[in-house]
């Protein structure tokens, strides 16, 4: 049996103390490792840089562990049976480590328990013990692995199959706010971290159920594919994010992204749009990455990268769902839903990176392109996630089309969860363009060319013509804003804009990122220049883009700017943002299309 116990007594210093337990023989050479990466985060992280300490004993006697790699140990003589004990500094406030101090806890596996080269397979338990501090505040533990013995508060004995399932539940520990809800009678448990007074509990647990039984029907089964489901959320001032796993979900979101008593139920906030859809993805993510998985990542390796082209299909399709489910399970209204989509679109055609990177690079690159992003990333990359669930978008209406809207993409995705997801056989490279190719009885290899390896803008506007929806791309002038839904089309005036993101410094505008071709670009402004004068005149980061807006086109104006903490001065001849803000309005409010009824709805 491999045993692990976790302590965390030394809270205040960040320390997890681990204890590993192996009551069966172990030769000279035998290693041990821990992940460098952990699924669903695209990035090698080296989790073993935060082991502080590691000492092993057989029975009491010191046994030498000789570190091989960055990650790696090994055994370096025989031993009857093993103890290591180590401790974990967890520091890190994300959903992807480990963070530990006297108010709050959380850890992935994949930061916390060593794997015993070989035995990956056999059975694993844990043991939490509550520290004085977790008993004196009355903390409680919430985590979606099996439980073998545990107290009222959730600290006890938990169990593994293998050290996949072991790495794949995290632990979330503190003083939480708990509502709970059955989907097709599987229990789920939504557990918030230091969330703020008068939430609405009822209303979020009443809107994800709903979203968790849409998505269920979605891929055509009676019940979810777990006995129990854990949300866990830590809520704090600034945060948003999420990671996936096999029955539980770890997000990150703001104060303001809940629901507070006595709103307008009628009314739905952007901000808890948001955090719905955020639920909405990482669920769906229980069918589209956690049981339908590349063919490379069966088996996971995770001492090294491992690359695909199918992120796109992963977390873009998941991307397309994650909002258009929220109008099919009826939590929010169809025109919430198309300003998600115009905000989407406004994301992507204000990257210049889809130029110069397809969305299957943008995917194989993810290492070390999208999650290691610079200031030259608007003019480098395109996101999978945004451009992919654009490819989604198509895809279902070419589908649809080829079809006569007798099929959809909802059908090529229960065929993949059927063929591939309850099987565990993982989709190969170009698995999905085959599959679709059976679902439509033809080839949609120049569809396929086109959305996944050209730089190519797809075909918009012509879906939208269909959907009875008018579709238009105005010319950026604020970099606040994001397009969206309107009720008629909007009319702007030709207005300067520089191209450059910045944010506040106390002397000025600090540039951050430039978009290559825009005026500024041209005049030679760069990352960590500090704007603080037009023509002369003193700027503020929140003053700049409204005086350049109000200056005529094509005038030639002079900024000032420190660089290296010099003082410089360029000429920059003002010129219009090109049309890359999205703004969608229905046609004919009276009569929306069959097609888009049908889509709304799922029905086909």
């Amino acid at each position: 049996m491999i045993h692990y116990t976790v302590c965390f007594d030394r809270a205040n210093a960040h320390i997890f103390e681990v204890k590993l337990n192996l009551n069966f023989a172990l030769k000279a050479g035998q290693q041990f490792y821990l992940p460098n990466w952990i699924p669903g985060s695209y990035m090698i992280r080296d989790f073993a840089k935060n082991v502080v300490t590691m000492d092993a004993n057989s029975k009491g006697q010191v046994v030498s562990l000789e570190k091989t790699s960055k990650s790696c140990w090994q055994l370096s003589e025989d031993a009857d049976c093993l103890e290591i004990n180590y401790q974990v500094y967890a520091w890190d406030l994300s959903v992807r480590s480990a963070h530990l101090d006297n108010e709050h806890g959380f850890f992935n596996g994949t930061s916390l328990f060593i794997a015993i080269k070989g035995y990956e397979s056999e059975n694993h338990t844990v043991i939490i013990n509550a520290s004085k501090n977790a008993v004196d505040k009355n903390w409680q533990l919430a985590t979606a692995m099996p439980v073998k013995e545990v107290d009222s508060q959730g600290f006890g004995k938990y169990t593994s199959q293998n050290y996949d399932e072991l790495i794949d539940h995290p632990f979330e520990m503190g003083r939480l706010d708990t509502v709970s809800f059955d989907v097709y009678g599987v229990p789920h448990k939504m557990v918030f971290t230091e969330a703020p007074a008068r939430v609405d509990w009822n209303r979020i647990a009443e809107d994800v159920k709903k979203i968790c039984e849409a998505e269920v029907r979605f891929f055509g089964d009676d019940k979810p594919p777990f006995e129990q489901y854990v949300f866990m959320t830590f809520v704090q001032k600034q945060g948003f994010g999420g990671l996936e796993h096999r029955a539980s979900t770890a997000l990150h979101c703001s104060y303001k992204d809940l629901p507070l008593i006595g709103e307008n139920l009628e009314k739905m906030d952007e901000n808890y749009r948001m955090f719905l859809s955020l639920c909405c993805h990482e669920y769906f993510h229980n069918w589209n990455i956690k049981r339908i998985k590349p063919a490379r990542f069966i088996p996971m390796n995770m001492q090294q990268e491992v690359h695909t082209d199918l992120l796109w299909f992963f977390e873009g399709i998941t991307s397309y769902y994650d909002e258009l489910l929220l109008v099919r399970a009826g939590v929010v209204k169809p025109e919430s839903y198309l300003e998600m989509l115009a905000q989407t679109l406004t994301k992507t055609m204000r990257s210049q990176g889809r130029f110069k990177q397809t969305v299957t690079e943008s995917s194989f690159d993810a290492w070390t392109k999208f999650y290691k992003q610079d200031e030259n990333a608007v003019n480098g990359i395109v996101s999978y996630y945004t451009k992919g669930a654009l490819v989604a978008f198509c895809l279902d209406f070419e589908i649809r089309r080829l079809t006569s809207h007798k099929k959809s993409l909802d059908d090529l995705m229960k065929i993949i969860w059927n063929q591939h997801g309850k099987t565990n056989k993982g989709v190969g490279e170009t698995q999905v363009q085959q599959l679709t190719k059976e679902l439509v009885g033809q080839s949609m290899s120049s569809f396929f060319n086109k959305a996944l390896y050209s730089t190519e803008d797809l075909d918009i506007q012509s879906i939208f013509e269909l959907l009875g929806i008018e579709y238009q791309l105005l010319p950026q002038y604020l970099s606040k804003e994001k397009g969206g839904f309107i009720k008629a089309p909007k009319e702007r005036k030709e207005l300067a804009y520089l191209g450059v993101t910045s944010k506040a410094d106390a002397l000025g505008a600090k540039v951050h990122s430039v978009t290559e071709g825009s005026c500024s670009s041209e005049a030679g402004l760069s990352n960590g220049d500090i704007i603080i004068a037009i023509d002369n005149v003193r700027i503020t980061h929140s003053e700049l883009e409204q005086v350049i807006a109000k200056i005529p086109l094509e005038t030639e104006i002079t900024i000032s700017y420190f660089r290296r903490e010099r003082l410089y001065h360029c000429q920059c001849r003002l010129t219009e943002s090109i049309a890359n803000t999205c703004y969608l309005s229905f046609k004919d409010t009276d009569k929306p299309t069959e097609l888009l009824q049908q889509w709304f709805s799922g029905a086909e």
